[in-house]
């Protein structure tokens, strides 16, 4: 029972009512609103905007009572870039690896003057690491989901293999895929121990830094792909913030072992440049998304070589192809080089190797998760980590032009990142 209380001037009443004769009464004395909106001719109402036909963002901006924290927020996201909290994690741990091994590399060269022979040392202990970490994940298989896709075999070909050797063993796709690759690890790492063993690594790595504007050109004039005028010049920032960065020494002499080493340095640039771009179309990692007999058509040709496997086989071709070259210069030197191997070396060796094919298989997996100019970027970002560890690890301090040098290239790789990356 409801009781309603009527006042007007003349008189009060009050009076009784059930809720279902009101509601009847409610509903009989007051028109339809849906009838009077949608009646012909024009409305007697003008119909307001329902929070109903608000956008997401007209809603947050009407109805949204937001904190100063979380403004300051959206202000920030409106300025920083984008972030891949997965590139970041996987880039983060190739840079620590990539310092480690560069700086061991000085000190194996330093004691153990003989960059042929490393760099054959370096491919069979690359070789040894993939091998090995094949051998164990073909025993212990439940380990297979723990690396990213495309890193491993895929689990039917572990079914399928009763062996690790069936599981590496050679084919006629495997040595067309990776024969190429092979002489570019052959050539990039022969010239780049030798230019590390006659200049600084920073020195090395500031002549590396050509890298990213090297990849725009060459896919400029090869491939004819357009970018726009900003991104060259967000990369000149960039390009010559390592370029200061790398400035370790206010005088540098000027020798003829000196200028030989740039010129290797310089070949080990084009030559990196050139497999990224050649390794960027098989190491791409697709979805599958055809339907299974489309797949089982194209299957020779369209599935993906893993990046161990890739790994693997180039270095065993950089071996070989290293082999003759090693025989030539152990009969041009006066003793034999391996017996100048002791356990320090060894041990540096050991420690190079492992994070050297951690570092490479992070950066086959990097490579193909984004494109080879942004590649290219986050090898610049690596050598500026490289370049710091250096300085640290030789004990050097850091001058003028070092500090400007590294602020210009972080405000070089933001603007790129910002405004020069060309968006597909």
């Amino acid at each position: 029972m409801i009781t309603v209380q009527i006042n007007t001037p003349n008189a009060h009443k009050t009076a009784s009512y059930d809720q279902a004769t009101l509601s009847q009464s409610l509903k009989g004395s007051f028109p339809n609103l849906r009838n009077l909106l949608s009646s012909p001719g024009k409305p007697r109402f003008k119909p307001s905007k329902s929070s109903l036909d608000l956008t997401q963002k007209e809603y947050d901006q009407y109805f949204t009572v937001k904190s100063t924290s979380t403004k300051i927020q959206e202000r920030l996201k409106q300025v920083l870039p984008p972030i891949d909290l997965k590139i970041i994690f996987f880039c983060s741990i190739w840079y620590t690896f990539s310092a480690i091994s560069s700086n061991i590399s000085k000190d194996i060269l330093r004691e153990f003057p003989h960059p042929t022979t490393f760099t054959e040392l370096q491919f069979l202990t690359s070789s040894l690491f993939c091998i090995a970490t094949l051998l164990i994940i073909n025993n212990n298989r439940v380990l297979i989901d723990k690396f990213p896709q495309g890193t491993l075999p895929t689990k039917d070909q572990f079914k399928k293999s009763f062996s690790t050797w069936n599981l590496i063993q050679p084919s006629e796709k495997i040595i067309r895929t990776t024969f190429a690759m092979g002489i570019f690890q052959f050539i990039g790492h022969i010239t780049s121990h030798k230019a590390t063993n006659v200049i600084p690594v920073s020195l090395v790595h500031s002549v590396k830094s050509l890298s990213p504007i090297t990849t725009v050109l060459v896919y400029r004039a090869l491939f004819k792909v357009k970018y726009p005028i900003v991104t060259y010049l967000t990369l000149i920032p960039l390009v010559t913030g390592v370029i200061l960065t790398c400035f370790s020494k206010k005088k540098q002499n000027l020798n003829l072992d000196f200028n030989k080493g740039l010129i290797f340095a310089f070949i080990s640039m084009i030559i990196f440049v050139s497999q990224n771009i050649f390794a960027k179309k098989i190491l791409t990692v697709k979805p599958k998304t055809l339907p299974q007999s489309t797949k089982q058509n194209n299957n020779d040709d369209d599935e993906k070589i893993d990046k161990i496997t890739i790994l693997l086989y180039c270095s065993i071709i950089g071996f070989i192809l290293t082999l003759p070259v090693y025989l030539i210069s152990e009969f041009s030197n006066q003793s034999f080089t391996l017996t100048e191997l002791n356990f320090s070396i060894l041990g540096l060796l050991f420690l190079h190797g492992l994070s050297h094919f951690c570092q490479a298989m992070l950066a086959f997996h990097i490579l193909g998760m984004v494109s080879p100019v942004n590649y290219s970027i986050a090898n610049i970002m690596k050598r500026i980590v490289v370049i710091s560890m250096a300085i640290i690890w030789e004990g050097s301090s850091v001058n003028r032009n070092q500090g400007f040098g590294l602020v210009l290239t972080i405000l070089g790789l933001y603007s790129y990142d910002r405004w020069g990356v060309v968006k597909k």
